[in-house]
């Protein structure tokens, strides 16, 4: 679908949706279909609730659309950079961690994804989340991102635990004052490119991608790029990502992820 066609459907969505409920709200109050007496408060009510189901369905419907413009989206990133030259392999995921790890304490800034399918999370689970890698990282993080370290997360449903366990580190260890990590949550129905942009103290920038875990019986080598180009396309999917993304409106006591 063309970027034009795209944009037409999109307005269409947001415009047309506020009018059919309007429109239906004055059918349904018209039509009366409860056969409620005209002159009393509750008339409205049945026509007010129609109203309200559109403005939700055409939400929904806007909603799903712009998430699956960002899977096309992230496809194409993937696609552009997979035989680009300037690459380098760093090795499995844990490898990827421990080389992450080993930097912390020069990093300034750090964006995040960590979003994965129903199909590949039990794998991922295994072979990253619940490394004794992973868990120490977490700890850097929840402690640095009381300092300077500026530490974004997006995150899915499948795996919101771990972010807000980080959260609660980053709490704890702030005891009470303002701390830098911070998370959103999207919900996505395709899988989703997974990376992670490094931003150093002296300016220097760098992303890792290829994390996913979508072979079957193979998993993934990290890649590492510290071409402009190459990030700059990583900083904007990031950022589209991050403005569809929603805070965490249900958070609860979480536990080690260990």
């Amino acid at each position: 679908m063309k970027g034009t066609e795209r944009n037409l459907i999109k307005w269409l969505i947001i415009l047309g949706s506020p009018l059919l409920s309007i429109i239906t709200f004055l059918i349904t109050y018209y039509i009366n279909p409860l056969d409620i007496n005209s002159q009393s408060p509750l008339a409205a009510i049945p026509a007010t609730l129609f109203s309200i189901i559109i403005l939700i369905v055409g939400q929904n419907i806007s909603t799903h659309f712009e998430i699956r413009n960002t899977s096309e989206y992230s496809n194409r990133i993937y696609k552009a950079v997979k035989d680009y030259l300037h690459v380098t392999s760093v090795g499995s995921p844990e490898r990827a961690l421990e080389y992450i790890s080993s930097r912390m304490l020069s990093l300034r800034e750090v964006k995040n994804t960590s979003l994965n399918t129903k199909f590949e999370s039990d794998r991922s689970e295994e072979k990253l989340y619940n490394t004794e890698t992973y868990f120490d990282m977490s700890k850097q993080i929840g402690s640095l991102t009381t300092k300077k370290l500026i530490w974004k997360d997006i995150c899915d449903n499948v795996g919101i635990v771990r972010q807000r366990y980080i959260d609660s580190i980053a709490k704890t260890n702030s005891k009470g004052k303002k701390h830098n990590y911070k998370y959103r949550i999207i919900s996505h129905d395709e899988p989703q490119i997974n990376f992670i942009i490094l931003e150093y103290i002296d300016g220097v920038k760098e992303v890792l991608f290829n994390w996913d875990f979508r072979g079957l019986g193979q998993d993934p080598t990290v890649l590492l790029s510290r071409d402009d180009k190459i990030i700059e396309m990583f900083y904007l999917h990031f950022n589209n990502l991050w403005a569809q993304a929603s805070p965490d409106h249900d958070k609860t006591a979480t536990k080690s992820t260990s």
